[in-house]
């Protein structure tokens, strides 16, 4: 066999070895469990929230993550497999010290929402924001940030979206 190969025994165990790890990796990293951190999430049959609600899921419950496709993640719940968004869990914490951005720059990189990369595109950024709040003290910011604390239910925001017929 070694001829017929012209790999020693070591390297023809490491191929194997590696091939293993390649195509079992990741069935093993999306065995994860996340435990749900948000009051009123639902499960969605599509990773997109127009999209009817499966059923709820509520804050504390504990989800079986089968993959994860941008800020949506396909769980499993109770008999019942469908998509929540990245905001039901906690922020992912950092389990290392080190970091490319710390390495390269000495402090570390804050990590950037995609609401934040959306108004930052419409050149609204954290930054414009407080600078917007120092040249008018005499505006009511509160009222912005009620309102934008402001949530919406699942069912109220599906049927706002159904009365008045807007197409996702």
């Amino acid at each position: 066999m070694r001829r017929l190969v012209g790999y020693s025994k070591f390297t023809r165990y490491l191929l194997a070895l590696g091939l293993a790890l390649v195509l079992l990796g990741p069935a093993v990293c999306w065995g994860e469990v996340l435990k749900v951190s948000q009051p009123n999430q639902s499960l969605y049959p599509d990773p997109d929230f127009a999209s009817p609600p499966v059923g709820p899921v509520p804050e504390g419950a504990e989800v079986n993550v089968e993959r994860q496709a941008g800020d949506w993640y396909k769980v499993e719940y109770q008999g019942k497999t469908g998509w929540l968004n990245r905001q039901a869990f906690p922020p992912p914490a950092t389990s290392s010290k080190f970091s490319l951005g710390g390495l390269l720059t000495g402090a570390p990189v804050k990590q950037t929402s995609s609401d934040e990369v959306a108004l930052a595109g419409k050149g609204f950024t954290p930054e414009v924001e407080s600078g917007y709040r120092a040249k008018h003290p005499e505006m009511n910011f509160a009222q912005v940030d009620r309102i934008e604390s402001l949530r919406v239910d699942s069912a109220t925001l599906q049927a706002f979206i159904q009365e008045g017929d807007l197409k996702p």
